[in-house]
């Protein structure tokens, strides 16, 4: 995974998540897309990666990996 890759992957994760609050706080009228378990483990070893790489922060992987722990069911 290459740096456009993360920065991708990354701001996908942000956009699904924010939107997501965001709706929420709007008493939003559409359901949320959810999201399986297996696919939040794949965003969570991917999240892994972007941390090992440094081109995740310390600070960014705990925010996005909470956001994700989050959406378990």
């Amino acid at each position: 995974m290459d740096k456009e890759d993360a920065e991708k992957f990354y701001d996908r994760i942000k956009e699904l998540y924010n939107t997501s609050e965001m709706q929420d706080q709007k008493q939003r009228h559409t359901p949320v897309k959810e999201i399986s378990s297996k696919e939040i483990f794949e965003q969570l070893e991917q999240l892994g990666k972007l941390r090992e790489n440094g081109i995740l922060t310390d600070a960014e992987f705990t925010e996005q990996k909470r956001k994700l722990l989050e959406q378990l069911k």
